[in-house]
C-alpha cells in the first residue's frame, strides 16, 4: 500500500509539472474589464427605455453579453496594437503583452473569439443591427482610433472615443431593431463624459504619453488648453444630461440624482482649471469612472420605478 501511494504520488508530480497553466487573469486583464463594464452598464437602461414593459430575461443577457464581448474584443486589439507603445509607458509596461505573459498569437485569437462570440449572440438572438453596431464600434477603436488617430492627432480621445459610446446604441437596437433619439442622448452623455475622463489621467501621465511619442493633449497643446477643455465638454454635460428629462423621456429620480452628479462633475473640472493645480486631475478622474455608473443607474431605477407603477 505504502509503494503504491509513493508511485501515485509521483505520478500526479509528473503531471503537474507537465500541465500547461493558463494565466486567465492575464486574459482578463487585456479586456480591459473597467472600461468594459462601463460600455455595458450604458446599455440597461436602453433595455427598460425602449417599451412599456420589462424586455426578456433571455434578449437582456444577449445585449449584455454581446455588448462585453464586443468592447472585450476591441480592448485586445488594442492591447495588441500598442504593444509597442505600452512597452515605453510606465502606466502599461505590465500589461500581458509587453511583459511576455501572452503572445501575440494567443492575444489575437482570443480577441477574434470574443468578436465572432458577439457577432453570433446579438445577430441570431437580438437583431441584426445590434450585431453589426457591435462590429462598427469594433472597428471604430481598433482601426480608426487605435491604428490611426492615436498616433497623429490631439484629438485622437474625441473622435476615436465614439467606439466607447455604441452600449446604448446596441441596448436600444437588441430590443426594437431601430435606433430612436434617447439612445443618441445616451450615446452623447458618454461622448461627452470621456474627454474629461481620459484628458485628466493625461494630465498626470503627460511624460509617459510624450516618452511614447503619443500626441495626447496635455503633451502637445500644454496643461492650460487641456484645463479649459475639460470643463468645456463637461459643461455640455448639463444641457445632454437634463434633455431626457426635459422631453419627459425620465422621471425626477434620474433628473435629482444625475443633475447632482453633473454639477459635481462640472464643478470638479472647474476647480482643475481655476486653480491651476494639476493634482486635482486625478480626483476627478476618479470621480468620472463612478459618475457614469451613477447616472445611468439612476436612469435605470428611474425606470424601473415607473414601470412598477
Amino acid at each position: 500500500m505504502e509503494h503504491k501511494g509513493t508511485a501515485q504520488s509521483f505520478h500526479l508530480s509528473g503531471v503537474e509539472d507537465n500541465a500547461p497553466t493558463v494565466d486567465w487573469r492575464a486574459y482578463f486583464q487585456m479586456t480591459k474589464p473597467t472600461i468594459s463594464l462601463l460600455v455595458v452598464v450604458t446599455v440597461i437602461p436602453a433595455l427598460f427605455l425602449t417599451q412599456n414593459g420589462f424586455p426578456s430575461l433571455q434578449l437582456s443577457i444577449v445585449a449584455l453579453l454581446g455588448t462585453f464581448f464586443a468592447s472585450g474584443s476591441a480592448a485586445v486589439f488594442n492591447h495588441l496594437v500598442d504593444s509597442d507603445i505600452d512597452s515605453h509607458m510606465k502606466r502599461t509596461r505590465t500589461r500581458p503583452i509587453p511583459a511576455g505573459k501572452i503572445s501575440t498569437a494567443k492575444a489575437a485569437t482570443f480577441a477574434v473569439v470574443m468578436g465572432l462570440a458577439s457577432f453570433f449572440l446579438l445577430y441570431r438572438f437580438a437583431t441584426p443591427l445590434a450585431a453589426w453596431l457591435g462590429v462598427a464600434a469594433n472597428f471604430l477603436y481598433v482601426v480608426v482610433y487605435t491604428m490611426y488617430l492615436k498616433r497623429r492627432t490631439v484629438q485622437n480621445i474625441v473622435l476615436g472615443g465614439a467606439a466607447g459610446c455604441v452600449g446604448p446604441l446596441i441596448g436600444w437596437a437588441a430590443v426594437t431593431g431601430t435606433i430612436a433619439w434617447p439612445a443618441w442622448v445616451l450615446f452623447g452623455i458618454v461622448f461627452l463624459w470621456t474627454p474629461p475622463h481620459f484628458w485628466s489621467l493625461a494630465i498626470k501621465y503627460k511624460d509617459d504619453y510624450a516618452r511614447a511619442n503619443i500626441p495626447m493633449l496635455p503633451t502637445v497643446k500644454g496643461l492650460e488648453v487641456t484645463r479649459k477643455q475639460i470643463l468645456f465638454y463637461s459643461v455640455l454635460l448639463i444641457p445632454t444630461v437634463f434633455s431626457l428629462s426635459i422631453f419627459g423621456v425620465a422621471g425626477w429620480i434620474y433628473g435629482t440624482i444625475a443633475g447632482g452628479l453633473t454639477l459635481y462633475f462640472v464643478w470638479l473640472a472647474y476647480r482643475l482649471y481655476a486653480t491651476k493645480e494639476n493634482q486635482r486631475a486625478m480626483p476627478l478622474f476618479y470621480y468620472s469612472c463612478f459618475y457614469l455608473f451613477g447616472v445611468f443607474g439612476a436612469l435605470t431605477i428611474d425606470r424601473l420605478v415607473t414601470l412598477l407603477n
